[in-house]
């Protein structure tokens, strides 16, 4: 009798459980590739974020951004403008940098950015030299904005003074002259707390470095030391930062409150006056020269306050830069000039010239009677008012 081998009984239960385990690896696995494949397409792009909307940005037009470096404006990267004036760049920033949208070669926005920015948004008209624009997201180029606008307001504040000023001339009316004069300083001097204070807040930063550049250097000399300090310790490699430093090296031996250079130079009979030897009266170095129409038409002012403070206590020191003896003596005469005059006729190579580093005139300094700097660039009221705030 054949054995019957018994049939192995299907556990389909079994089957299932395997195929199915298969069929979910399977479509992890796809599932898996899916996401990473999602992934890869949406990571986040590095840089600073820089977007926004040009209202009226001309079709076929170039929008560009730019770096002012060591070498000067120099390009940065490209903004595509989509036909609905929209546009959005990621800018890979390495450092702290001034930079410029260049719209079109029409309309020129500047940023200041430092890399730590995440979205920088700039909506603007595209197409206008003085249009809309505006900027946020950075906080620096807010700073500079403000700036902008308080000397904008400044600028223009002072543009009526000096039209007032100009009007009360052709009326001869002095009184109305001398009103304008100090009120254009008392908007000065506020002007100047306000801008100072609003680049202490900005500080250190290039904005800060940016404010410093409105400020009179040899009036606020110690202010924009400290500020260079700051920025030097903070950015002590940034091109702009350098050069600050080593203006601010060069300005130190000048600075309010130190010893004014010694000057010894031949007068027009040949002897040679030295500047110590007015110790003891307050001086007022004075550098011009005949070409130097500024200082001509300041001349009428510098007499009549050296005919009202000059003798024992006050003297002026009047250093040429000119080149020949007769304009120089000339000018003198013509302008009756009463005061001390010498001069080596070396142009602007002067020996003192260059150990007060001048380079533009009219430029004075006031000395005190123990030889130190007090002030400096002092003309027409503001020369009147320092001198009546030290003799009354």
């Amino acid at each position: 009798m054949e054995q019957q081998i018994p049939k192995k009984r299907t556990n389909f239960c079994g089957m299932r459980w395997k195929n199915g385990i298969r069929r979910m690896m399977k479509y992890t696995t796809i599932l898996i590739l899916f996401i990473g494949l999602i992934g890869c397409s949406q990571q986040p792009k590095e840089g600073v974020k820089l977007s926004g909307n040009l209202e009226q940005f001309p079709a076929g037009g170039f929008a560009t951004v730019e770096v002012i470096s060591e070498n000067g404006v120099e390009p940065f990267d490209t903004l595509n403008v989509d036909g609905d004036g929209n546009f959005v760049e990621y800018l890979n920033i390495q450092e702290p940098a001034f930079f410029r949208v260049n719209l079109n070669g029409r309309q020129i926005i500047t940023l200041i950015l430092t890399g730590e920015e995440t979205n920088v948004v700039v909506n603007a008209h595209g197409n206008d030299p003085g249009g809309f624009f505006e900027v946020s997201g950075s906080y620096d180029t807010e700073y500079k904005n403000q700036i902008d606008e308080m000397m904008q307001a400044y600028r223009q504040a002072i543009q009526g003074f000096q039209q007032e000023q100009m009007q009360a001339r052709t009326n001869g009316d002095a009184n109305a002259f001398q009103t304008s004069q100090f009120q254009m300083m008392d908007l000065a001097k506020r002007t100047e707390a306000e801008l100072k204070e609003l680049i202490r807040e900005a500080s250190p930063s290039l904005a800060s470095f940016y404010g410093i550049q409105m400020i009179d250097a040899t009036q606020n000399f110690a202010f924009i030391d400290s500020i260079t300090t700051e920025l030097q310790a903070e950015m002590p490699e940034n091109f702009h930062v350098e050069s600050l430093i080593s203006q601010v090296s060069a300005r130190r031996s000048l600075a309010i409150g130190k010893m004014a250079p010694e000057i010894a130079l031949e007068n027009p009979d040949g002897e040679v006056i030295t500047l110590s030897s007015l110790r003891g009266k307050y001086v007022l170095v004075d550098f011009w020269a005949a070409w130097c129409g500024p200082c001509r038409r300041e001349n009428p002012n510098v007499v009549r306050v050296y005919n009202e403070y000059g003798g024992e206590k006050f003297e002026i020191l009047g250093v040429s830069l000119d080149k020949t003896r007769e304009k120089w003596l000339g000018a003198i005469e013509q302008d009756g000039l009463p005061w001390l005059h010498v001069s080596d006729l070396k142009f602007w190579r002067s020996q003192a010239a260059q150990d007060y580093q001048v380079n533009a005139i009219p430029a004075t300094f006031l000395i005190d009677p123990d030889g130190k700097i007090i002030a400096k660039n002092l003309r027409g009221a503001s020369l009147e008012a320092k001198l009546k705030e030290i003799f009354g």
